[in-house]
Formats: structure tokens, C-alpha cells, sequence
């Protein structure tokens, strides 16, 4: 597999599994912004639930931006 001949040659220690290139993928995803949904399909979870209970520690961000957008939205109704 060339990705994992990549990785040994330069110098990974760990022998890289399909399984962690999953990962990785699915990290680089959530770091892009991709929706939630979309990389719950492209990983086969049936449930965004399966997709957030494993990689919802990479997605701290999410939290503020759920708290910013619910402020701009209290804002917004004050000045109605």
C-alpha cells in the first residue's frame, strides 16, 4: 500500500494500519469544517451519533461556534 510505504520511509516507528489512515482522514475532515453528516456517510457510521462519540474530542471548536451563533441570534432579536 503506498501510503504506508510513504509513512515508514519517512521514519514513522509505527507501522500504520488501514484503520489509522481512517483516522487521519477523518481528523483532516473535521479540521476542514466538513459537516458533521457528510463525514458520518464517507465513513460508513450508521449515525452522525457513532461519528461524534468517536471524534467529537477533535470538534471543541463546534461548541463556540454553537454559542456564537446563539449570541448573535439574542442580539439580533434585542435590536427587533
Amino acid at each position: 500500500m503506498p501510503a504506508v510505504r510513504t509513512a515508514q520511509a519517512i521514519g514513522l516507528t509505527k507501522n500504520p494500519r488501514i484503520h489509522d489512515l481512517r483516522h487521519t482522514h477523518a481528523s483532516w475532515l473535521i479540521q476542514d469544517g466538513v459537516p458533521l453528516f457528510t463525514i458520518s456517510r464517507r465513513l460508513g457510521h450508521a449515525s452522525t451519533k457513532t461519528t461524534e462519540q468517536v471524534y467529537g474530542h477533535l470538534m471543541p471548536e463546534a461548541l463556540q461556534v454553537g454559542a456564537d451563533a446563539t449570541e448573535r441570534s439574542v442580539t439580533a432579536f434585542q435590536r427587533l
